[in-house]
């Protein structure tokens, strides 16, 4: 029997529960101004703490337009992206691109590099095989067909064009396009002045400044089997933070979990027994990229590279409900690891 579980519902219950921990409370002249918008297949909510309601809410607008023009560059599902017209054109032409997708881009082999593989922006040719609004396995020829196209190592860049050198190639930039419109979206706030916000796209987020009592954004991270329930907590400004789990879309059938986060070598979801994988780090594209690939990697791997890189911090939750962190990861102000293993349903 194949059950679906509708990523949706999961999603409010991640900014639920955040947006408990985001309120800001102590001077009556700094008002939280909160708005939200569908956008990147997402919820994301912007939180402005400012006495002026005219520049927060015309701050806030523009954050949101900058990530919707982010969207219309990098998103696969509409045709006229610039990441669509590489994908139509893989194996025949190079396309020009703008400097910013260019970025994207070189930022995606770096990390593809660092992790061996286990982040990989051409994963589209096994990504489209598999459907979670109307969830079925894929043909294993399918998928063996698809994972030959899969290869960071075949984008070719070229001064300010991208080749994919094979027909049938695919880019998806899920894991990384997110978090870089984060990014850019806070630049727009401080653009405007804005010197306390927090932007929470479905889990990739950023802080600037302090709450309106002057304490630092507590940050609250749901539980992978209890959307009601949390995880872990801490507090933090000017940092980003990512989380990939397999709770976020997925079906079961005959018992076992698929879930949207696949291995590149193997065209399947990754078996190597993570079940929610954090990251945080100075930007949110970077975090949003490394989430993905230390959950492809599994606990031991996945901790071994957060602490051979500066500045980044992370915890990996395995299946069978054990927590590991990186080594540093205790001394993020007012971290807590909640107690969570007895509310794990395999």
């Amino acid at each position: 029997m194949t059950t679906p579980h509708p990523p949706v519902f999961r999603l409010f219950s991640f900014i639920l529960i955040s947006s408990l921990l985001f309120t800001a409370c102590g001077d009556p002249n700094a008002i939280s101004h909160r708005r939200s918008q569908f956008l990147m297949g997402t919820l994301v909510e912007i939180s402005v703490i400012e006495k002026d309601e005219e520049l927060a809410i015309t701050a806030i607008q523009q954050a949101f337009r900058e990530i919707r023009r982010l969207e219309n560059l990098m998103s696969i599902h509409i045709p006229g992206s610039e990441v669509s017209k590489i994908n139509q054109a893989a194996g025949k032409d190079h396309v020009p691109v703008s400097k910013e997708l260019m970025a994207v881009i070189q930022r995606s082999l770096l990390w593809s590099e660092k992790t061996a593989g286990a982040f990989d922006i051409t994963i589209g040719p096994a990504q489209e095989l598999w459907d979670f609004d109307a969830p079925s396995l894929p043909l294993e020829s399918s998928i063996a067909d698809a994972i030959k196209k899969i290869d960071f190592r075949k984008i070719q860049l070229e001064e300010q064009s991208i080749f994919l050198t094979e027909k049938g190639m695919r880019l998806n930039l899920g894991a990384i396009a997110k978090g870089y419109a984060v990014d850019k979206a806070i630049d727009i706030l401080k653009e405007n002045n804005i010197q306390s916000a927090l932007i929470n796209a479905g889990g990739d987020l950023k802080s600037i400044g302090k709450r309106s009592d002057q304490l630092n954004w507590r940050i609250g991270l749901q539980h992978p089997r209890n959307s009601e329930s949390l995880l872990a907590s801490f507090s933090l400004s000017g940092n980003a933070v990512a989380t990939s789990g397999d709770y976020q879309k997925y079906f079961e059938q005959n018992g076992k979990r698929y879930h949207h986060i696949l291995d590149p070598k193997t065209g399947y979801p990754a078996t190597t027994g993570s079940m929610s994988a954090t990251v945080i780090a100075k930007n949110v594209m970077d975090a949003d990229a490394l989430s993905t690939a230390i959950f492809v990697l599994g606990s031991e791997k996945g901790i071994a590279l957060l602490d051979s890189l500066n500045d980044v911090e992370g915890l990996i939750v395995d299946t069978k409900g054990e927590a590991s962190t990186s080594r540093n990861m205790g001394s993020i102000e007012n971290f807590s690891l909640k107690s969570f293993k007895n509310n794990i349903r395999h």
